[in-house]
């Protein structure tokens, strides 16, 4: 093997984990500038000459209305009886969210997913205590 080989070989793989790990990082700080929310309902999966169906769940990176995310999940498939791991991007809107997702349940396929979501942290905790949550980006730049 020449010189060349070897620094193009170890090159290659600096750049696949250098490129891993930002996209890890970026990953990972997504939920630190946003609220996730949840949401559920159903979804249609096209792939390997086949359609199924499901219902499911997913996790998205904000709960900022009418807004476009992004979304993890897991579906139950109704046709084929498995379950489907789902990663992609959705448009939420008031009270209901519309998705583009891959998944994987054996074999990659593309999805559409509609449903509902869950209300947000702050109504549910306002509900349960009787006192409103302290947030404290409101706050910044006001004087007392």
């Amino acid at each position: 093997m020449s010189i060349m080989q070897r620094r193009t070989g170890y090159l290659s793989r600096y750049t696949k984990a250098t490129g891993a790990a930002c996209a890890a990082l970026i990953i990972a700080a997504a939920p630190v500038q946003a609220d996730p929310t949840i949401g559920f309902g159903l979804s249609i999966s096209y792939g390997q000459q086949k359609v199924d169906t499901g219902v499911g769940v997913r996790v998205f990176s904000d709960n900022e209305r009418d807004s476009n995310v992004a979304s993890v999940g897991l579906d139950y498939m109704l046709i084929s009886q498995s379950w489907r791991a789902t990663i992609g991007a959705a448009h939420l809107d008031d009270d209901t969210y519309v998705g583009l997702d891959l998944g994987f349940d054996g074999d990659f396929d593309f999805g559409v997913s509609a449903g509902w979501l869950k209300e947000q942290t702050e109504q549910v905790f306002a509900q349960a205590t009787g006192l409103q949550p302290i947030i404290p980006d409101q706050s910044l730049g006001q004087r007392r």
